[in-house]
């Protein structure tokens, strides 16, 4: 195991593929602001590799580490910091239905007693400086029902990131964003890695995981193919992954 790796995994099979997986297990390492993402066609699997990575699914083979500590060994305590630390989000994560945008982004800050090191408007004044930089457009007084789905999605991660956590686990994050959100959206996740956050990335965009990406894992409902670069994939002879790539919609996607 690398010495500074926040996710580590050895021989890493989820037990959750919806299908009869016969590939290779996955050995696996994820350091502090570096980003890998998963790539592969629809049904292939790749939401089940990220839950597994975050610990959050079970394993039908090998370990997972974070922060150094194995996921299948963990007391309460540890689970609770551990999910502060490796943070999950999926396209449609909930929020708070009788919360507004702010107090949904301050809920589990509060729950994890941050308020307690950070005196409660200071606390307040840091989420809406995250909030700020991710879309000062939000409107943080309204209800859930009556946010725009993009701007819903925005809060979760400002929820997430207000934990500062370690590494951020996004699947699918772009699915309720247009052009022009979607862009400045990626920026947004640049500048978090380059302050030293770690990404671990479900994208259907191919030239973002292609550009972003320090590490890629391909799926299919075979095997799975790991890659430690981004010249490693673009310059690999496997006919599987290189059809993916050259998928025209594959490479269209803005």
């Amino acid at each position: 195991m690398q010495n500074n790796s926040i996710i580590h995994c050895e021989q890493l099979i989820p037990d959750k593929l919806p299908f009869d997986y016969q590939g290779e297990a996955l050995n696996f390492d994820l350091a502090a602001g570096e980003v890998a993402c998963i790539i592969g066609s629809n049904y292939s699997g790749k939401g089940v590799w990220i839950r597994a990575l975050c610990g959050l699914d079970d394993q039908l083979s090998g370990n997972v580490y974070i922060n150094g500590k194995n996921t299948l060994n963990l007391s309460a305590d540890d689970w609770k910091k551990m999910r502060m630390k490796a943070a999950y989000l999926h396209e449609d994560t909930a929020l708070l239905s009788a919360a507004n945008g702010l107090i949904n982004v301050l809920a589990p800050a509060i729950y994890h007693q941050l308020d307690k090191n950070l005196k409660n408007q200071l606390l307040v004044e840091k989420a809406l400086d995250l909030l700020e930089q991710i879309d000062p457009k939000i409107n943080l007084d309204n209800l859930p029902a009556y946010i725009t789905k993009d701007h819903r999605y925005k809060i979760a991660v400002a929820r997430a990131l207000l934990l500062e956590p370690d590494v951020l686990a996004i699947n699918n994050p772009f699915a309720h964003f247009n052009s022009d959100s979607k862009h400045k959206f990626k920026l947004f996740l640049k500048q978090q890695v380059e302050q030293g956050l770690s990404l671990l990335i479900v994208t259907h965009d191919i030239p973002f995981a292609l550009s972003i990406s320090d590490k890629i894992i391909f799926t299919d409902q075979k095997n799975l193919h790991y890659f430690d670069s981004r010249d490693a994939i673009l310059n690999n002879d496997i006919p599987e992954v290189n059809q993916f790539l050259n998928c025209p919609e594959n490479q269209d996607r803005a």
